[in-house]
């Protein structure tokens, strides 16, 4: 018997203060190896997957997924480490959702480090530190289509953001290096700026509306192979206290 609620997996993409109010939603922080396969003792009936951990602990695993897929629960993911792993398992079942997820999807974007950043505790509400490679794009985007910057300048400056890495690149240091690269203007790069897409809260925001809505059916996959790492991981969430 399935849970009747939508998990939703989510930090930085979309913090507390964004997060639309509405019964039968269930928020968990981002999520790390092992998170998502706990919920196998409960499974809901919707996940939507938006953040993860990457960098200072393992990341969630595929057949995290497929196990609760297998188990009867819809997964949607979209916007960060979620649009990643719907890229990855769409033809599984999981249902991506949103602009990032259609451009892993199609190889418009390969590297992780598109939609990577550095955020704040729980405690602060997950606050992004730094800026996603994938939403200086949709900014720069946003500048050229309201011709404040020509094609040759947003190419210069994607290709400055992206030298960054992404736990440098915030909106101080891109303006820097714009200006000291003689892009453009310290008014146009600040005019850039203050055009930020928010594209992974938006892609969050159109997942949890695509989740609520379903209304379809999805044919769970067979569960993954239970590979000695799995039996492993589900062995030691068992000793947990």
């Amino acid at each position: 018997m399935m849970r009747p609620v939508t998990i939703i997996v989510s930090g930085p993409s979309l913090p507390q203060a964004a997060r639309p109010q509405a019964s039968g939603l269930e928020w968990l922080p981002p999520a790390k190896a092992g998170d998502l396969v706990e919920l196998l003792a409960d499974p809901p009936e919707r996940l939507c997957l938006i953040d993860g951990l990457f960098e200072t602990c393992a990341a969630p695993w595929h057949k995290e997924l497929l196990l609760l897929m297998a188990a009867g629960t819809i997964v949607f993911g979209a916007s960060s480490m979620g649009a990643l792993r719907a890229a990855e398992l769409d033809r599984h079942g999981m249902i991506g959702v949103g602009s990032i997820y259609r451009a892993y999807r199609d190889g418009r974007l390969t590297g992780d480090d598109e939609v990577a950043l550095i955020h704040a505790t729980a405690q602060l509400d997950w606050a992004p530190l730094t800026v996603p490679l994938v939403e200086v794009r949709a900014t720069l985007a946003a500048a050229l289509r309201s011709a404040l910057i020509d094609r040759h300048m947003a190419r210069a400056m994607r290709e400055i953001a992206s030298a960054i890495h992404f736990s440098d690149r915030d909106w101080p240091l891109l303006r820097k290096n714009w200006v000291a690269a003689g892009c453009c203007p310290p008014d146009t790069a600040g005019a850039v700026q203050d055009r930020h897409v928010p594209l992974k809260r938006l892609d969050a925001l159109a997942c949890l509306a695509a989740a609520q809505a379903w209304r379809g059916h999805v044919q769970p996959p067979p569960p993954p192979p239970l590979t000695v790492f799995v039996s492993r991981l589900l062995s030691q969430l068992r000793r947990q206290p």
